[in-house]
């Protein structure tokens, strides 16, 4: 019998842990909504885990929001990924490590939708870095996944993701924590305090600077979210080039 994993089985460790953490209660009903909890805490707060796309919280997160609660959601980062390819009889064939490292800039393509709900009083982001084994399980030919999602097929198909190590935290709760994802030379007054004015290929390259190249490609993204969250604001239009600035 082969071990059976499912994709929220990263999901399900994660919210254990942080419901012993939290004296909290897994899968309550929000209210009189159709909404699951994913944890209640001793306060009545409400814990969410997302592991994939942010925004797909974005609903869920408002009620919260509005109603009063505290919302604390939990997102973890493969910082170190394994991969393991699992036969059909469930013998593991090998494992290997990936080369692929992710950071926050991984992410803000899930945060489009839910970034301004990031700055509400009530409402943290918890980074998790962590170590994490992805499993498949090889196939006989070329396969499309359950969600039919793939543009070019693959010989397997995802088994889930098992959580092997938390290496670190990092929370964003104000809006001091979201500036520091901007270049620091961008984001120091001068001697008569005002912040610098810049154009988004000088973020680029101040990015590619401080965080490296690999990184830096996610620089428009990053604009675009902290424009939106109104931690950086359009100062100026030069032709076809935008002026920002850090918002005082």
């Amino acid at each position: 019998m082969i071990n059976t994993y499912n994709e929220s089985a990263l999901h399900e460790t994660l919210k254990k842990l942080y419901a012993l953490e939290s004296n909290g209660i897994m899968e309550v009903q929000l209210d009189d909504t159709p909404w699951i909890c994913d944890i209640l805490d001793e306060n009545k707060n409400v814990i969410e885990i997302q592991t994939s796309n942010l925004s797909a919280l974005t609903e869920k997160a408002l009620y919260i929001l509005e109603t009063g609660r505290k919302l604390k959601i939990v997102h973890p980062i493969a910082e170190n990924k394994w991969i393991e390819l699992y036969g059909s009889d469930g013998e593991l064939l090998h494992r290997k490590k990936s080369p692929k490292k992710a950071t926050i800039y991984d992410s803000l393509r899930g945060m489009t939708k839910i970034c301004p709900l990031f700055l509400q009083e009530n409402c943290e982001l918890e980074l998790l870095y962590c170590d994490i084994s992805e499993m498949r399980r090889k196939t006989e030919g070329l396969s499309q996944n359950q969600t039919n999602s793939r543009r070019h097929l693959k010989d397997w198909l995802p088994m889930g993701k098992r959580l092997e190590k938390i290496s670190r935290k990092e929370k964003f709760s104000k809006k001091e924590d979201w500036e520091k994802l901007i270049p620091e030379s961008l984001r120091q007054k001068d001697e008569k305090g005002k912040f610098p004015a810049f154009r988004a290929v000088d973020f680029k390259r101040e990015m590619a600077k401080e965080k490296g190249a690999k990184n830096s490609r996610w620089a428009p993204l990053l604009i675009w979210i902290l424009v939106k969250m109104q931690i950086l604001e359009i100062t100026e239009v030069k032709g076809r080039s935008k002026i920002y600035s850090v918002r005082s």
